[in-house]
């Protein structure tokens, strides 16, 4: 891998962590939902005024031009700003992934919708500011704000896209320099589907780069690299230039590594966070049960060692000893610590009117599965066999494509889990798990210290 990518997913994977990962996405991102560039915009609005679009270098004159025509008229501009954007599209998987990231500030320059629209179909709220008005309000339920700084195509009368726009934008959109310029200095950015050309985004950087000339934030952006020779050579220079702001630029070949990239990202993010699952009865036999939360408890001990989040149903025996394990192993941090390393949601059994039990519990385990890049199972005894949630867990961790690490000496779901993951073919196995650390989970044992090794040892090859 890349040194520069292996970098940048390291380090962001840290600042999506931390809650300092901020997002900027530029018009590029949206080609692949079938919507135009600027360059498409205003072809027609070129033709009108007798210019050629291909011709021009300076489109926000261009724009100008046209409402100059119009004598200051902007009614043809907002009727074609929505009824380009304003319309239903298929999301792109780049917004998909990007949805399901946990940023809490993002930025775009897009008038479309499918930020919303993806943020929207992964069951996440946004806190919409299109206007400086919006600025002064906060939805204290929404999952992250999406800062629209050119304003959006369902208010398509105040986007900005003229000469007039950007040379009053200080003046008109002041709230959102200043927002920005914030974000730049205690936010680590990822630019996507940008030419950072946009003049207010060079005002900011310039900006920052005079008040912070020696102590930059580091950034970074993901952009193709041109197939042309003078095209190829002139982007040498812009990636040298954007270092002189602090940010730093992966390179592709080709648009579709953008998505594999975000699709590393986001699966490195996920095995960041770790979800113990099983069960054991409060009435089970004693010297198995304490057996079984001793490893419960030493599993939540490494989990929260190495700075992971910890995800549990929570139950009566396995979750809770997971829990006191997490909590011991970050003893002396913040209350604030420990409360970003650990997920509980216990299963529903309060099931809506008209909402059947059996479907209500497996759409509550999908969703705290579906925050987890890791599965740990422990136990998982029910009336005397394997538990039917445990396994249940286990079908809905594989769809989902998460790494299982079934502890065989606990017995039950956890054997037979193991049982079922030694059979599969070798190249169905999780890629980051060796044979020797899987089958070291597998051993007949009762020694703790040997367990955990085995499970450290399995967390440590996931680059946990």
């Amino acid at each position: 891998m890349d040194q520069g990518l292996t970098d940048f997913l390291r380090d962001y994977v840290d600042a999506l962590e931390r809650g300092t990962a901020a997002l900027f996405v530029g018009a590029g991102l949206s080609l692949a939902a079938d919507l135009p560039g600027w360059g498409k915009l205003l072809e027609g609005m070129a033709r009108e005024i007798g210019l050629d679009v291909g011709k021009e270098h300076d489109l926000v004159s261009l724009a100008q031009f046209h409402v100059n025509r119009y004598a200051g008229s902007r009614a043809h501009l907002a009727a074609l700003v929505r009824r380009t954007f304003d319309r239903e599209v298929v999301i792109p998987d780049n917004h998909r992934i990007l949805a399901r990231l946990p940023f809490g500030h993002v930025w775009t320059t897009n008038y479309d919708e499918i930020l919303e629209a993806a943020w929207r179909q992964a069951g996440r709220v946004l806190d919409v500011k299109s206007r400086s008005g919006d600025l002064t309000t906060s939805d204290l339920e929404a999952d992250a704000v999406l800062y629209k700084m050119h304003g959006t195509a369902s208010q398509p009368d105040e986007v900005v896209l003229t000469k007039d726009d950007y040379e009053l934008y200080s003046r008109k959109r002041p709230g959102f320099l200043q927002l920005l310029g914030s974000d730049l200095t205690t936010r680590t950015f990822l630019f996507l589907g940008l030419s950072f050309t946009d003049p207010n985004l060079g005002h900011v950087f310039a900006e920052l780069r005079r008040c912070f000339e020696d102590g930059q934030r580091q950034h970074y952006t993901i952009l193709r690299r041109p197939s042309g020779a003078y095209e190829a050579q002139r982007f040498e220079h812009v990636v040298a230039d954007l270092r002189r702001y602090g940010v730093r630029t992966i390179v592709v070949e080709d648009y579709a590594q953008i998505t594999d990239i975000l699709r590393r990202l986001e699966r490195r993010r996920a095995q960041r966070s770790v979800f113990v699952s099983g069960s054991f009865p409060e009435d089970g036999d004693e010297k198995e049960k304490v057996f079984v939360s001793a490893i419960a408890r030493g599993v939540g001990r490494i989990v929260g060692a190495k700075d992971l989040r910890l995800v549990t149903g929570l139950g009566r025996v396995v979750g809770p000893a997971a829990v006191t394990g997490l909590v011991e192993a970050l003893d002396g941090r913040s209350a604030a610590a420990i409360s970003r390393r650990l997920v509980v949601r216990p299963v529903r059994e309060v099931v809506p009117p008209g909402a059947a039990l059996d479907a209500w519990k497996r759409k509550s385990r999908e969703d705290l599965i579906a925050q987890s890049g890791v599965m740990i199972v422990v136990g998982g005894l029910r009336r005397g066999a394997p538990a039917p949630g445990v396994l249940e867990e286990f079908e809905i961790a594989k769809a989902q494509g998460l790494v299982v690490l079934p502890i065989a000496a606990t017995g039950h779901a956890a054997r037979v889990i193991h049982e079922a993951l030694r059979v599969m073919p070798a190249e169905d196995l999780p890629r980051e798990v060796d044979a020797a650390s899987f089958e070291a989970l597998g051993a007949e044992t009762r020694d703790e210290a040997t367990i955990l090794a085995a499970i450290e040892r399995c967390l440590g090859r996931l680059g946990a």
